[in-house]
């Protein structure tokens, strides 16, 4: 779809990185004002819509004119991801466009006219009836919640405490893989069990109280950790050696899908327990509001949705206060093991040791 003869019409090269003098971009501006896990897809996102528009493979999103775009423009490219593209995945796409456009309507790029044209035909794409779910997913029962937290407790070490304490932050908070790995130690308030989640964005910020099996088990793992400021959850290496660096998102869901296969139950996912977590503040009586605030600004969370969700989730799922945690016995505690320190100079030779 090459909306304009001349293609190179929609692209300035001083909005690139590499510009000796640079343009503001809109899009990196947008793209700025995003938290680390969202930066990536969402100028992937951007990308593929800028490489819709001019016909090319590859189009760098921040030398892209995007305040050129008017209202019929926008209106193809939507039908075009509705096409090539999920309902999902094309309102992502959709909230990346409609993003860089307010960008460029706050940077003076778009005048109110022009700005209101070109977003009006942006509203999201309804999933298509063949995808929708004939069954909700079943909720997480207290057995397997049992089941997960028993396969954390067989794997001996830093490792097995490490996993379990994860696995009680997302059972009982509800938090994205995101921010389970920007959690600090600092964010952790043990004496009132207040955990401090840091969001993409300030409405996503939150602090939520944990409750006693939830502590003990993050107690368990400190004790492993060691108070060594840094990040919360911290990789283990070989040799039980704790690893003092920030882990990935990525290294979040590789411990999770470990839990969930050596617990046998490979079919939940972070976004199961976010969901459950959801349910279970519905069922405790908390307003969508109080939802809305506890997991973290989720704008999909209504009135109607949350009576669905009630209605879907007759059956009460876990108790978030009473975990069947199982604190490690007080012989079991581990220490901290660091990397062994690298020496320098002369090597001196081994001896065959005699037993003495």
């Amino acid at each position: 779809m090459s909306v304009d003869a001349k293609p190179n019409a929609w692209i300035d090269m001083s909005r690139t990185e590499y510009a000796v003098l640079r343009t503001p971009s809109p899009a990196a501006v947008y793209l700025d004002s995003l938290g680390e896990g969202s930066k990536r897809t969402m100028r992937q996102s951007l990308a593929s819509i800028a490489a819709l528009v001019v016909d090319r493979e590859e189009i760098d999103p921040l030398c892209f004119r995007w305040e050129k775009l008017t209202a019929a423009e926008t209106g193809v490219i939507r039908k075009r991801l509705a096409t090539e593209f999920k309902p999902a995945t094309a309102n992502k796409m959709l909230s990346a466009l409609r993003g860089v456009l307010r960008v460029a309507h706050r940077m003076g790029l778009m005048d109110n006219k022009h700005f209101q044209g070109a977003t009006t035909d942006l509203i999201p794409i309804p999933p298509r009836a063949a995808e929708e779910p004939t069954t909700p997913p079943p909720p997480i029962t207290p057995m397997q919640v049992k089941q997960l937290l028993d396969a954390c407790g067989k794997v001996p070490g830093a490792s097995g405490r490490r996993d379990a304490a994860l696995l009680v932050v997302f059972l009982c908070t509800g938090l994205r893989r995101a921010e389970a790995a920007t959690i600090d130690l600092a964010d952790y308030k043990p004496s009132a069990g207040a955990l401090l989640i840091r969001g993409e964005t300030p409405e996503k910020v939150r602090t939520v109280i944990l409750h006693g099996p939830a502590r003990a088990a993050i107690k368990d793992w400190v004790l492993a950790r060691g108070t060594k400021p840094g990040p919360l959850f911290l990789p283990v290496g070989r040799g039980d050696i704790v690893r003092h660096r920030r882990m990935t998102d990525q290294a979040v869901y590789d411990i999770f899908n470990r839990i969930t296969t050596r617990g046998r139950l490979r079919h939940i996912t972070t976004r199961d327990v976010r969901r459950a977590y959801v349910v279970s503040l519905i069922h405790s009586g908390k307003t969508p509001d109080q939802v809305k605030a506890l997991t973290g600004h989720a704008s999909w969370i209504n009135d109607e949705t949350c009576a669905q969700l009630a209605r879907e989730r007759a059956i009460e799922g876990y108790d978030i206060e009473n975990l069947p945690y199982q604190p490690r016995a007080v012989g079991n505690s581990a220490h901290p093991k660091t990397p062994p320190r690298k020496t320098t100079g002369t090597r001196h030779s081994r001896r065959k040791h005699t037993g003495s």
